[in-house]
C-alpha cells in the first residue's frame, strides 16, 4: 500500500505537539490571576491602597516644616511573580531615599531575583530623581513594578 500523503501525519502531529505546549504554558503562570479578576480587582486594589497611605501623608503634612523629609508609599504594583511596593522619603522637592516595601515573593528564584535587583533600582530611583528608571537586566517584571509603584509615590508627594 501506498500512502498518498505521507506530510500529513507529520503536519498534524507537529499541530498537535504546538497546540498542547501552549494549552500548558496558558494553564498557569506563577502569581498570576485571571485576566477578567485583574481588570476589576485594579480600581479596587487602588482604593484599599489609596486608604492606608492617606494618614502617612497627613503626617507627613504636619512634620514638614520639621526639614526631616517625609515618607510617602506608593501603590502596591501587582506583577507575574507578586506585588511591589515602593517608599520613598522627600525632602526639599529631593528623593532622598527609595526602598521597596513588598518585592515579589512568589518562590525562591523570585526572592532571589527581587534580592539582587532591588536595590539596583533603589539607587537607579535616587540617581534619576523620577520614575525614569533603566530596567534591571533579569528582572523585567519586578522592574516594571518598581517603576509603577515609584511613580504612585511620587504622585502622592506631589513631585
Amino acid at each position: 500500500m501506498k500512502r498518498k500523503h505521507p506530510l500529513r501525519r507529520i503536519v498534524l502531529g507537529t499541530a498537535a505537539t504546538v497546540s498542547g505546549v501552549v494549552l500548558l504554558l496558558a494553564l498557569k503562570q506563577p502569581g498570576s490571576e485571571p485576566v477578567a479578576a485583574a481588570g476589576p480587582g485594579s480600581p479596587a486594589g487602588q482604593a484599599s491602597a489609596t486608604a492606608p497611605a492617606a494618614p502617612p501623608a497627613a503626617g507627613g503634612r504636619g512634620g514638614g516644616g520639621g526639614g526631616g523629609g517625609r515618607t510617602v508609599t506608593g501603590d502596591a504594583a501587582r506583577t507575574q511573580y507578586g506585588p511591589v511596593q515602593v517608599s520613598v522619603t522627600v525632602s526639599g522637592g529631593r528623593i532622598t531615599a527609595a526602598t521597596a516595601v513588598k518585592t515579589p515573593d512568589s518562590g525562591p528564584r523570585s526572592e532571589q531575583i527581587a534580592a539582587s535587583s532591588v536595590p539596583k533600582l533603589n539607587q537607579a530611583a535616587l540617581t534619576a530623581q523620577s520614575a525614569k528608571i533603566d530596567t534591571v537586566s533579569g528582572a523585567t517584571y519586578t522592574s516594571e513594578g518598581y517603576r509603577k509603584s515609584l511613580q504612585s509615590a511620587l504622585d502622592r508627594a506631589g513631585l
